[in-house]
């Protein structure tokens, strides 16, 4: 059996304003709910977003790009006696080209090995600091070898990053004679390899 309560007005206008209060508070925590859902949603797509770009294909395609971010060409070559001490110097010069642009503004390394005609390793050179990318340039790096008799080297210079642990061009060889410049300069086509201004095999 059901009590029908009797209210007053006063009671009446206190239960209608608890009401009320209560109804507010349960929407806005419904509110505040379906909101934060929507921030996890989104969350998670960014993330998910993210893992896409780095995903194993992603990956292995930037890995393969690397030694082909910026293309060398010979601009000058010399291996000659210097004038004011002991040795000889050898002297390349190269032209820059960037195809990535993301290196813009980057500052990078150059590597150049110098190696006799059977191979050996002679003299290793790189840039104390490193230089700027810019879209093209004119890079110039040099050694002096001394207690070697040579008549005869190949210098092979390749750029890479500040640390001079990763490829970013080309390796580019080039044959000198003493005294004589310029011999023959190649740009190797073969895959860079984690031996940086590396002989072809």
């Amino acid at each position: 059996m059901y009590r029908i309560l009797k209210l007053s007005p006063t009671q009446r206008k206190f239960l209608c304003s608890s009401l009320t209060i209560k109804t507010s508070i349960i929407g806005t925590f419904i509110a505040l709910s379906n909101f934060c859902s929507y921030l996890d949603i989104n969350i998670i797509t960014s993330i998910e977003q993210q893992m896409l770009l780095l995903s194993p294909i992603e990956m292995i395609r930037a890995f393969a790009n690397h030694g082909k971010e910026i293309s060398l060409e010979l601009n000058s070559a010399t291996f000659a006696p210097l004038t004011s001490a002991s040795g000889n110097q050898v002297k390349v010069g190269v032209n820059y080209t960037t195809i990535n642009n993301t290196l813009l503004g980057n500052t990078i390394n150059a590597v150049m090995k110098v190696y006799a005609p059977n191979t050996t390793a002679i003299k290793s050179t790189s840039f104390p600091n490193g230089f700027t990318v810019n879209r093209s340039g004119m890079e110039e790096i040099k050694t002096t070898i001394r207690g070697n008799s040579t008549q005869n080297v190949i210098a092979v210079v390749q750029f890479t990053d500040l640390s001079k642990t990763m490829p970013i061009s080309n390796p580019l060889q080039v044959d000198l004679n003493l005294t004589r410049g310029l011999g023959q300069a190649s740009a190797l086509e073969e895959e860079p390899t984690y031996e940086i201004a590396a002989l072809p095999p």
